[in-house]
């Protein structure tokens, strides 16, 4: 009995120290290179280009889910959720909301939707349509006629930044 244990002591640890041998380098670098590191989460900063881009995207993703674009009055309400990522500090998404320039006053968000897209489908839609601006408006879920209330940039339902003139 005593000798099987031995046994199976020497080729356990014969087997760990040939694994080892093996795959040694390999876990010494993905050591190295932050593999097992726990994941980072880091605060929200980015322009207004980079908030409309984003703002672009996650009415995007709701047109997706839901087959059109939300309602105008209710827009960031419906997209606000599509806004927070994994590598964000929880809240953080929300940031995306706010032209940066309104960032120390939480009430302000500067971003209002066309009217023109709430609730549409996209293929109903000029792709050359302005789908959110910066607004002169500064009122959570503003909505409007950009030709009328558009203060700075704006992005069209391609993707497309645009200045206002």
């Amino acid at each position: 009995m005593k000798k099987g244990w031995k046994w199976t002591i020497a080729v356990v640890g014969v087997l760990l120290a040939a694994l080892g041998y093996l795959a040694g380098p390999e876990i010494l670098a993905a050591y190295r290179n932050g593999f097992f590191d726990q994941e980072r989460k880091k605060q929200y900063e980015g322009t207004t280009a980079d908030n409309l881009r984003r703002l672009h995207t996650a009415l995007m993703l709701y047109h997706d889910s839901e087959g059109q674009f939300p309602y105008a009055a209710g827009w960031m309400d419906a997209i606000e959720n599509r806004l927070q990522t994994n590598d964000l500090l929880k809240g953080e998404g929300e940031k995306k909301l706010h032209r940066p320039e309104f960032a120390s006053d939480p009430t302000k968000y500067g971003f209002a939707m066309n009217d023109q897209a709430g609730a549409k489908y996209k293929d109903d839609l000029p792709k050359s349509l302005i789908l959110v601006f910066a607004s002169k408006g500064t009122e959570r879920n503003a909505h409007g006629d950009p030709t009328t209330a558009m203060s700075g940039m704006a992005i069209t339902l391609d993707g497309k930044l645009e200045k206002s003139h």
